[in-house]
């Protein structure tokens, strides 16, 4: 009888385990112009308390961002595009440093938090070149790839739910007229 009460009791504790981080994309404004396209994208991150851990033990974590143009009528894919940025921490100076699309740099900033509210907001442009007028609609979301992650981590993470750091797709109307 006391294992079986024991048992429940372990089950229940489990269903409190603190799940993934939360990623939500809150905005995404876009402009098209002469085969480009200008996104404003605005999203809200929290990692899971392994996350940290991990990025405090000297994992870098990648944050992805990731876009879709499609034909709205027919639902078709125009253009993807995909931007990555690493978080890493740095234990002499006790700061996070972010690094943008191209590997580089951005800042090095004091706290996670201010790390993670940079990502709050970013400015995101990519080629898509001519596309006719009509209604497009922009696919976004955020994620944490976990196949950056070191391969010892790789599987573990893969199949934890508390590594699911990603928020769900969001659609974004978008009109594009005839050029002037």
């Amino acid at each position: 009888m006391f294992l079986a009460l024991a048992a429940v009791a372990a089950l229940a504790a489990c269903g409190d385990q603190p799940q993934g981080g939360q990623f939500e994309v809150d905005r995404v404004e876009a402009r098209w112009a002469n085969g480009r396209m200008d996104v404003a994208f605005e999203q809200r991150l929290r990692l899971s308390q392994e996350a940290m851990d991990a990025l405090e033990h000297g994992v870098p974590l990648t944050v992805g961002v990731e876009l879709v143009l499609r034909d709205a009528r027919t639902q078709t894919r125009v253009r993807e595009n995909e931007s990555q940025y690493e978080i890493s921490y740095l234990p002499l100076s006790e700061h996070y440093q972010l690094s943008g699309p191209d590997g580089e740099v951005i800042q090095t900033y004091p706290r996670l938090r201010h790390a993670l509210a940079e990502l709050g907001s970013l400015e995101l442009s990519f080629e898509t070149g001519a596309l006719p007028s009509g209604e497009y609609e922009l696919l976004a979301r955020s994620f944490l790839d976990k196949h950056k992650m070191p391969p010892p981590m790789r599987l573990p993470v893969l199949f934890s739910p508390r590594w699911n750091h990603e928020s769900d797709w969001t659609s974004w109307p978008l009109e594009i007229g005839d050029p002037p």
